[in-house]
């Protein structure tokens, strides 16, 4: 939701709000689990740990994902994305 022009400063403050600013919220943790966690993943505190395993858990889906492409990529395939060689003049 955007207003008029004199009114632009605080749509651009609204919208970074909105899709910038980290979302709080509180979180019930297990606090052997959180220790374990923070031990494997060289972290420390809740904030970071949990980031780091969320990153860590779509990293992991990404890269699994990566092993469904299939790729046909035959010598010819492979000069032709290539393309042609440059020769450098003397």
């Amino acid at each position: 939701m955007c207003l008029p022009e004199k009114y632009t400063l605080y749509c651009y403050a609204y919208i970074s709000y909105d899709f910038l600013m980290p979302k709080h919220t509180s979180l019930y943790l297990d606090e052997a689990l959180l220790r374990e966690a923070e031990e494997i993943l060289g972290t420390t505190g809740p904030t970071g740990t949990v980031r780091a395993a969320l990153e860590n858990v779509v990293r992991r889906a990404r890269l699994k994902s990566l092993t469904t492409w299939e790729v046909e990529l035959t010598p010819a395939g492979l000069d032709e994305l290539r393309g042609p060689s440059l020769e450098v003049a003397e």
